[in-house]
């Protein structure tokens, strides 16, 4: 007998109907392989996370080129986060830790889970979710209407950021390492910024190198280039 439909009512055991699934359906299941960071070279989980003066983490979508490019160009790669094109980067020099990451909510608690050492090891953090500007709710929208960006914070104490208002929120790793900082009493400060174009251009870049300068980010270049677009073949 196979598992039964969904929504159908099945007594006693309605529950979650595994009592009646075929023991071979089960045994063919495959278990979910167990989410890592893929350090170049070394193997897996015997790499010591390292203590920073910073932990900036930058979540959203396409903003790897941006990060890379502008934020990671001084420091070394450490390694792969599983989520896409997602990495982690290091600054001997200023001793910052960078975390890109191309937003995934699917695994947005596990990849938390793979950052909280090096997340308690620093001793200030920063996250940065990049949002498009659509997703902003507010009763005065058009006042928001030919603003490059809407910066927001999370209980950040700062005059010249305005706190993010309900029905707004963040999510994926950075709310995660927030809210994991937060609880344990240590340094963090949360930001969202809204934005009219993603992934950034040299435009809609400058509120955000703007808003990383001003929290003590030292290898944030003034100006960004995005990548050169191909050609599209349209003729006029």
């Amino acid at each position: 007998m196979s598992c039964p439909g969904f929504g159908e009512l099945n007594i006693p055991s309605s529950r979650a109907f595994w009592d009646d699934c075929d023991e071979d359906e089960l045994e063919n299941l495959k278990p979910v392989e167990k989410l890592q960071l893929k350090f170049d070279g070394e193997p897996a989980g015997e790499v010591a996370p390292v203590e920073s003066e910073l932990l900036v983490v930058i979540e959203g979508v396409n903003v790897t080129h941006f990060a890379t490019s502008l934020l990671a160009k001084d420091s070394k790669r450490l390694c792969g986060i599983p989520a896409k094109t997602s990495s982690l980067h290091w600054s001997p020099s200023s001793k910052q830790l960078l975390a890109i990451l191309e937003e995934d909510l699917t695994s947005s608690g596990e990849i938390t889970e793979l950052l909280l050492p090096y997340a308690k090891l620093a001793k200030k953090v920063v996250t940065l979710t990049l949002k498009p500007k659509v997703e902003f709710k507010s009763e005065d929208i058009q006042l928001y209407r030919d603003h490059i960006a809407i910066v927001r914070g999370v209980g950040v104490d700062q005059k010249d950021i305005t706190e993010l208002e309900a029905p707004n929120f963040i999510a994926g790793v950075a709310a995660g390492v927030a809210s994991w900082r937060d609880q344990e009493e240590l340094p963090v400060s949360s930001f969202v910024i809204y934005t009219d174009k993603l992934p950034l251009d040299a435009t809609a870049a400058q509120p955000v190198i703007k808003l990383l300068q001003s929290v003590g980010v030292q290898s944030c270049s003034p100006n960004y280039v995005p990548p050169r677009k191909e050609n599209s073949y349209l003729y006029m």
